[in-house]
């Protein structure tokens, strides 16, 4: 999917340094931080066209050049203002749940947490909030949305969204051995549940995970380099936990001092 806010991010720093403002100075007009202004330039953080129209007004730009003629039709900014971004873009809103019911109505509005934004092309339905570590050894940890599709039934290997125990909801693999059908974590903390295809467990499949941010590390500097957060970013596209990526550096550290240490021998026997 295009990302189209980083389109739009791209004008704002364009805008701006015409404007011969900093990232901070057009930060503090706003009442935003310079984190902020840098998130929203990158298209690492989703900008409403509230804000957008407040952008417009200080850089001295009109709607229309952010939003650019390919992204949204021209329209007048009184019309502009009293409709969410997302209408001017290829994406569509699902709602985003906290819980699921059992019975024919999944969900009743008290139950939705807000609306995601995703690809208008992606076949889903709703999204999910994971709430624990049973899936982190899939790269899926809690904090993360998945995008899921409604279904009544789910085929093995396929990532499912499930009635567990009681009301319990939760995110797991579907598995099928010696002809019995269990929903399993990707967490080895987490046993096994029994299930009969037949059963109302499943309420969708999952379709795409959207990551959480990973906090800042409290011993992490603020001038924390971009090559170390696309590392990260990396990281997070291929599903890679942090632990699983610690076992990683370390075995390829381990492999690198062994190299060094046959060099090393090699000139010695010279």
């Amino acid at each position: 999917m295009k990302n189209y806010y980083e389109e739009i991010g791209k004008r704002i720093k364009i805008a701006r340094e015409d404007r011969g403002l900093t990232q901070e100075q057009l930060g503090e007009k706003l009442g935003f931080t310079k984190t902020a202004i840098n998130l929203y330039e990158k298209g690492k953080r989703r900008i409403s066209i509230d804000d957008l129209k407040r952008i417009s007004t200080i850089l001295g730009k009109p709607l229309s050049f952010f939003l650019g003629e390919s992204i949204v039709p021209m329209e007048t900014i009184s019309t502009l203002i009293q409709k969410p971004l997302a209408d001017f873009l290829p994406i569509k809103q699902v709602p985003l749940l906290g819980t699921i019911r059992a019975g024919a109505s999944p969900y009743s509005e008290a139950d939705i947490l807000g609306y995601v934004s995703i690809d208008k092309e992606l076949d889903a339905d709703f999204a999910f909030k994971v709430r624990d570590d049973s899936m982190s050894g899939a790269g899926i940890m809690p904090g993360d949305i998945a995008i899921c599709k409604k279904v009544d039934a789910a085929e093995p290997g396929q990532i499912a969204v499930a009635l567990m125990n009681g009301d319990e909801v939760a995110v797991r693999y579907i598995i099928s051995e010696d002809g019995l059908w269990k929903l399993r974590a990707a967490n080895p903390q987490y046993e096994d549940v029994p299930f009969s295809p037949g059963e109302k467990r499943i309420h969708g499949i999952v379709v795409l995970i959207q990551k959480k941010p990973p906090a800042l590390a409290e011993r992490v500097y603020a001038g924390q380099t971009d090559d170390w957060l696309q590392v990260r970013e990396v990281a997070a596209k291929y599903g890679i936990s942090p632990e699983k990526a610690k076992r990683l550096l370390e075995s390829f550290g381990r492999l690198m001092e062994s190299e060094q240490g046959e060099a090393v021998d090699d000139r010695d026997d010279e």
